[in-house]
């Protein structure tokens, strides 16, 4: 590969690891091409990239970006899962895999400049998605309106009733 072809696959890789909420890197070693095509087409449904790195344009392209702590992880074949979206879903994605495939490795990952081994990314697969999480705030935070307003409107019907009970009172 010339040298100008590197240079343009490290600049790549460093706009991507910048851009990217998570990144998750897995050995591939021994899945077929059908498998990881399979793969990818999971992980492009939540918008997440996958791409198969050569280890020194990773290194590079890391140490760019200021994660060194990543480079002890780039050695044998690399693939690295660029979370676009919603970086939990890529830990579940490729934890399910995983357990359908055990010729896929997962080596590590970076969320929000944090490194984390494979046993943290277990762990991270079990968080419920970003999603369900807004969910529960939206609900958490509409349930105390929702009783506020069914209060008002009880004690709006409750004085209709009493005017209603007084005007019936001064009728007879």
């Amino acid at each position: 590969m010339a040298l100008a072809q590197k240079e343009i696959k490290v600049a790549t890789l460093v706009n991507m690891l910048s851009s990217a909420r998570g990144v998750y890197l897995a050995d591939f070693m021994g899945l077929n091409v059908e498998e990881i095509n399979d793969l990818r087409s999971q992980l492009r449904r939540a918008s997440i990239e996958l791409k198969v790195v050569k280890n020194t344009l990773a290194r590079i392209s890391a140490d760019q970006v200021g994660f060194h702590n990543l480079i002890e992880y780039l050695t044998g074949p690399t693939a690295m899962a660029f979370c676009l979206a919603d970086p939990i879903s890529g830990a579940k994605i490729l934890t399910d895999y995983q357990k359908k495939n055990a010729k896929l490795k997962l080596k590590a990952c970076v969320l929000d400049g944090q490194l984390y081994d494979k046993s943290r990314i277990e762990e991270i697969a079990k968080l419920p998605s970003v999603a369900y999480i807004r969910a529960q705030a939206v609900g958490v935070i509409s349930s105390p309106l929702r009783n506020m307003v069914g209060v008002l409107n009880n004690v709006l019907l409750s004085m209709v009733t009493v005017l209603d009970q007084i005007k019936k009172q001064r009728e007879s």
